[in-house]
């Protein structure tokens, strides 16, 4: 990306990577207990999916992502190659009334926040609940990443975002409850984005305060395992 949203000045919270991929987890586990619609929807152009919000334990990621053995298959008769897919391309920013934002330059500054609105829909309960037990930096990245999600399809409806992912692509930031992340990634319709934005959380961790962004390009598919990035969830 050629430009990115971090706070230069912001101790770099260099988060292991199993850290990482435990988080990433956490998108796994709930999603066929969670399926929220968002009162805020109507005002779309075009009405976007559900969307699950997960949380799993370390453990559980790591029984997730263990490797299965290998199958041996029978010999195949020789097939005619198929014609490679067309490469993913970048949907544009929207400029309806829809996207309740200002862009400069290609960084999305929202004017307005969602995150507190889905958390305090009916149904969110258990997930409130997930979000008061982990650690406060966690939570953090996770207001964040629910706010993400809801500001992309505000600002380009032409994705469909169901995953965001802040610390795919590079280390985020910390600094209080601002969250700074350089390299995050979101799935659109099983295709992988880059995407950089800085966050600000409620001093109560009940919503997001404020929040820009800055979408990239698609992220090829032969880094995707690099980064433990997935075309779809496992219960899919």
């Amino acid at each position: 990306m050629s430009e990115s949203l971090a706070l230069p000045d912001l101790p770099r919270d260099r988060r292991p990577r199993l850290g990482m991929a435990a988080s990433l987890g956490m998108h796994a586990v709930f999603a066929l207990a969670l399926v929220w619609v968002s009162p805020l929807r109507p005002l779309m152009v075009p009405a976007p999916r559900p969307v699950a919000v997960d949380i799993v334990t370390e453990q559980q990621y790591r029984a997730m992502t263990a490797p299965a053995a290998p199958i041996a298959e029978p010999a195949a008769p020789p097939q005619v190659s198929a014609p490679a897919p067309a490469a993913a391309t970048t949907p544009a920013l929207s400029k309806s009334p829809a996207s309740t934002a200002k862009t400069d330059r290609g960084v999305v500054t929202a004017t307005q926040f969602y995150a507190a609105h889905i958390l305090n829909e009916p149904g969110m309960e258990r997930i409130r609940a997930a979000l008061g037990r982990i650690d406060p930096t966690e939570r953090i990245v996770q207001l964040c990443n629910i706010e993400g999600l809801e500001q992309i399809r505000r600002a380009a409806p032409a994705y469909d975002p169901d995953t965001l992912v802040s610390y795919a692509m590079a280390d985020t930031m910390t600094d209080g409850m601002k969250l700074s992340a350089p390299g995050g990634a979101f799935r659109s319709r099983r295709q992988w984005y880059e995407i950089a934005f800085d966050c600000t959380v409620t001093a109560d961790y009940s919503g997001v305060a404020a929040f820009s962004f800055k979408l990239g390009a698609p992220i090829p598919e032969d880094q995707w395992e690099d980064h433990n990035l997935n075309a779809e969830d496992a219960d899919e």
